[in-house]
């Protein structure tokens, strides 16, 4: 297991599962514009490793993002605020986490507020405690989405009517109601989130990187994509030379 620590984001590999923990439990985990850059900082780092297969994100403590720190000056509701509030980044994927390669777990421990909310949308998968309550308040306060992938993302996912509903109403949602929704893949005890999560994602690891690397590509292009180009981009990589490309490892297992 190899670990490393910024001011608010721990960094840890084990058998092949990076894990990014926000770390401010006391505060339940909320963010600045400085926070937000020490996780793409994270994600970028973690992202060049080839030994991580697949990324957990979660929060330290019973939390999971509290969203904005509105005790501090440093946040989307100054008229200084970058794009997206920094959560963009100059690689495939635009968002944090969307363009990492590697595949990304949400472990949703707690609250998902504001900005919680849109790094959980950033993940392929969320996985919720029993505790969790999710949403995005920016409505109640005079704001709109601080880094456009609940405008964006969302939508995308649970359909424009409840994600009309979601940012309208600024309410948090419990965990199964976040499952009703679709915001969340699963739901399950609190008690059970952490070995869950690292189950499934074991299970994602075990299989060939650039299958599930290219996927995650796949799916995320198509979200903008035509139907044909999605088709062409997939015939793309299987016949058009991508080095990567050699199944044959992976079949041999089920070849007698």
């Amino acid at each position: 297991m190899t670990s490393s620590v910024t001011s608010f984001v721990l960094s840890r590999v084990e058998d092949g599962i990076g894990f990014l923990t926000l770390n401010d439990p006391d505060r339940l985990n909320p963010v600045t514009f400085e926070r937000i850059a020490q996780i793409n900082t994270a994600a970028r780092e973690m992202s060049a490793r080839d030994d991580v297969r697949v990324v957990v994100v979660t929060g330290a403590g019973r939390s999971f993002c509290a969203g904005a720190d509105l005790a501090g000056e440093d946040t989307f509701l100054t008229d200084d605020s970058p794009p997206a509030s920094g959560s963009v980044v100059a690689a495939p994927g635009l968002w944090t986490l969307t363009a990492m390669p590697q595949p990304v777990i949400a472990m949703i421990n707690g609250p998902a507020v504001g900005y919680g909310l849109e790094l959980a949308l950033q993940a392929d998968i969320r996985v919720a405690g029993a505790s969790a309550r999710i949403g995005h308040p920016a409505a109640k306060l005079g704001a709109i989405t601080d880094t456009g992938a609940a405008t964006w993302l969302l939508p995308r996912l649970v359909g424009p009517g409840v994600a009309a509903e979601i940012l309208f109403s600024g309410q948090l949602y419990d965990a199964e109601a976040a499952l009703r929704m679709r915001l969340v893949n699963h739901v399950v005890p609190d008690a059970e989130l952490s070995a869950f999560t690292t189950e499934l994602a074991a299970t994602i690891a075990a299989n060939s990187p650039w299958a599930v690397r290219t996927t995650k590509r796949l799916l995320f292009n198509a979200l903008e994509d035509t139907s044909r180009g999605a088709v062409l981009e997939q015939y793309l990589h299987v016949n058009d030379g991508d080095p990567d490309y050699d199944p044959s490892v992976h079949l041999a297992r089920f070849r007698r």
